[in-house]
């Protein structure tokens, strides 16, 4: 299962407990009001009457269904909200197993890239233009390089920063770099884990790489192994790092020397 299906689930789980919730208000409210509308308008309790013990008894009923109501509804808008974050999520994140994820990394360095270009275009036409500050960004609209809310908004910042020299500082261009080269990064990344993943495939399912530094290997699967190999692993002190398990060679536990042998007959 990729990290997105499990996303998808865990949003799918978040939206079941929401409906779940919602059965539980409304039952609460509705034990609630059918006690209610049993008892006349404006009703008091009669001390000392013989219906005294019986009111009180309706009344806490009342408050407990009301109560009970008013949690199960806050705990349905709590999931509902977690299930709006968790498709916000989704909706924005390009993950490493995604199918496409080399495709989509590559567009949205691509994208990252004009930006940058178009910001940088927009700060060398400032500093030909002449004028204050409004009279540069209303000629940037003209010239169609900003929009009329992306002038306002530049408005806004250069009238709370007015030791800003230009639409967009440095810094703005030095981030968007970074965050470019952090996708090219990823794209060779997840590029070499496809080609270890055909590896492991190629094998038959796990590949040991032995004689790394200080004695240590790695171990890579093709799938997810039994619960009773991972527990192995971590025993003997392997940890998950880049899409292996890296550990001390001597300690490699039987069931992975095991299953090497089955993958290599």
């Amino acid at each position: 299962m990729t990290r997105r299906e499990r996303l998808e689930r865990r949003q799918e789980r978040r939206l079941e407990w929401a409906e779940a919730r919602d059965r539980k208000s409304a039952a609460g409210f509705g034990r609630a009001h059918r006690i209610a509308d049993g008892i006349p308008m404006g009703q008091p309790i009669l001390i000392g009457h013989h219906s005294e013990r019986h009111a009180r008894a309706d009344s806490a009923r009342i408050h407990n269904g009301m109560a009970a109501g008013v949690e199960s509804m806050k705990m349905a808008e709590h999931h509902r909200a977690r299930a709006d974050g968790l498709a916000q999520q989704l909706e924005r994140s390009i993950y490493s197993d995604d199918p496409d994820a080399v495709e989509a990394l590559e567009a949205k360095a691509a994208d990252l890239a004009r930006e940058r270009d178009r910001r940088k275009q927009i700060n060398a036409t400032w500093r030909r233009l002449k004028g204050d500050h409004a009279a540069r960004l209303v000629e940037l609209v003209r010239l169609g390089m900003l929009t009329e809310k992306e002038a306002t908004e530049h408005a806004c910042t250069f009238a709370l920063c007015p030791y800003e020299k230009q639409p967009f500082p440095p810094y703005s261009l030095t981030n968007l770099g970074a965050t470019i080269r952090k996708a090219r990064e990823r794209v060779e990344e997840i590029k070499r884990q496809q080609q270890e993943q055909q590896r492991c495939e190629d094998a038959g399912g796990v590949v040991v790489t032995r004689g790394l530094d200080g004695g240590y290997c790695t171990v890579r699967f093709a799938e997810k192994p039994a619960r009773g190999v991972l527990d192995a692993l971590r025993a003997a002190g392997f940890w998950w790092s880049r899409g292996a398990w890296a550990g001390k060679e001597s300690a490699l536990p039987a069931d992975v020397v095991e299953m090497e042998r089955g993958a290599v007959v």
